[in-house]
């Protein structure tokens, strides 16, 4: 997938977790065709070495036409559900957009 780019900070990269970030960006990307790029950033905000349990962030952004952009940024304690929700903020934001003619 040529516009998808995965910045994998501090995590290890995994095909499991790939796998599942390029399922996600298929779906955002059909519903915005003229996107340029999407990138999906990951980190660990509070590893298990420090008091308490793993917290992952995942800041994605989809680049538009127009400066039309959409940002997103969540954080958890499940990486795969952090990256779903930030899935599911981009495209409802993008519903917006398209309900106001934007994208």
């Amino acid at each position: 997938m040529e516009k998808l780019q995965i910045v994998w900070g501090d995590l290890d990269r995994t095909e499991a977790i790939e796998s599942h970030i390029f399922d996600k960006a298929e779906k955002i990307l059909t519903f915005a065709p003229k996107a340029t790029t999407l990138i999906f950033n990951l980190k660990t905000i509070n590893p298990t070495q420090s008091a308490g349990v793993n917290t992952f962030g995942v800041n994605a952004e989809l680049r538009l036409p127009n400066k039309q952009d959409v940002r997103v940024e969540k954080k958890g304690e499940a990486l795969y559900r952090v990256v779903t929700d930030t899935q599911q903020s981009i495209l409802k934001q993008l519903k917006a957009k398209k309900d106001q003619d934007l994208v």
